[in-house]
């Protein structure tokens, strides 16, 4: 009996040991099997870094690409390349009136987002009322922090012969000079009815710039309706007539589209005296200004060149007189035969020097509660 217990001993003694030795090749079994899962990870992770690190160096260049793309491009290359695109108008009533629901520039803007599927921003700065001068103005003063890819020009209806061709061009170089990579269009105004010299003048100018020009004149002519059907006073379209706007500047946009026009060229002045706008300042009524009681506006400051008002007419006579450094130096007075109050942007003057001091004096509070500012222009 006491030898078998000594056997059976020896057997338990082997199989622990048998059991200790799988063990221990178990887990050398399972730490390779873990190493190597490890390196597998490891190869597997090294992969995806270098190719996520491969596709955003794909996406940065291909958004370098595009930005360089969309720096390259025309307005009209633009819509068709997808770009987001920013649209000035400046111009008078006819305009402004373009706004209204089924206003010419809010149909355009509509066409325009439907047709190319990107966003069109629209911008109208324009005046009722107002001539070539005040879109100069509008232009220089214009702070939005916005890049225009297109800038539509609509003047001539409150223009006179007598300086208008220099003031339209300022309104041309007033653009090239803030956005150097804009499209402008100019339209020659229905209210005109014939091409007078304003028209033609403005066709001149346009063709030395390669400015393309919407005519509606010729479009309201060529309409088959006549021309009381397209307007209700005479000068401003009504529906029907805000659409033939709306179609001829869209015609206008549809045909450079078609060419891939490219951007516009340089080109010399055609009257020297517009370099007299080359340089501007603007005067806040609201942050420049001291406003010194009810009536009395005063600024400090030294300034020469044309000095331009920027205040609103009420009802009746509008006055305001301008001291330069203490003396009475102009008094612009307009009688206002409407009903309503319009805000309005003139010359003062082709020559003037401020030493140290300007105050505006108006006759009453309400009319300079419609005081915006002054500018000077200078070469």
């Amino acid at each position: 009996m006491s030898y078998k217990k000594r056997g059976g001993g020896r057997s338990n003694s082997q199989k622990e040991l048998i059991l200790k030795i799988i063990t221990v090749i178990l887990a050398i079994l399972l730490g390779v099997f873990l190493w190597m899962n490890k390196v597998e990870e490891d190869r597997k992770s090294a992969e995806l870094r270098a190719l996520n690190k491969k596709l955003y160096q794909e996406e940065q260049e291909k958004q370098i690409a595009l930005k360089q793309k969309e720096a390259e491009d025309s307005f009209y290359q633009k819509l068709v390349d997808g770009f987001d695109v920013n649209v000035l108008v400046v111009g008078d009533s006819i305009a402004e009136n373009g706004q209204g629901e089924k206003g010419w520039c809010t149909l355009l803007q509509n066409n325009l987002r439907k047709t190319y599927n990107n966003r069109v921003l629209f911008t109208n700065v324009s005046m009722g009322g107002n001539a070539s001068y005040a879109g100069y103005v509008r232009t220089m003063a214009l702070n939005d922090d916005v890049g225009y890819d297109l800038a539509i020009i609509c003047y001539g209806q409150n223009d006179g012969a007598d300086g208008f061709s220099t003031n339209y061009e300022s309104i041309i170089r007033a653009i090239r000079s803030k956005y150097p990579d804009c499209s402008i269009i100019s339209i020659l105004e229905s209210s005109q009815r014939e091409y007078i010299e304003k028209m033609t003048t403005i066709q001149s100018i346009c063709e030395h710039y390669s400015i393309p020009v919407a005519d509606t004149i010729a479009s309201f002519n060529n309409s088959g309706k006549a021309y009381d059907d397209l307007t209700g006073d005479g000068v401003h379209p009504n529906e029907a007539g805000q659409g033939i706007y709306f179609e001829t500047v869209k015609a206008v946009i549809d045909d450079n589209v078609a060419a891939s026009t490219g951007k516009m060229a340089e080109a010399d002045v055609i009257n020297a005296d517009v370099h007299k706008f080359d340089n501007f300042v603007w005067y806040d009524a609201s942050s420049d200004f001291v406003r010194v009681d009810d009536t009395t506006f005063t600024i400090s400051t030294n300034a020469s060149g044309i000095l331009g008002i920027d205040y609103t007419y009420e009802s009746g006579d509008n006055k305001a007189d301008i001291y330069v450094d203490g003396e009475l130096f102009e008094s612009p007075t307009v009688t206002f035969d409407y009903d309503f109050s319009q805000r309005h942007i003139l010359v003062v003057s082709d020559d003037c020097t401020v030493k140290s001091e300007i105050k505006v004096v108006f006759n009453t509070k309400e009319q300079a509660d419609g005081f915006k500012g002054m500018c000077f222009s200078w070469e």
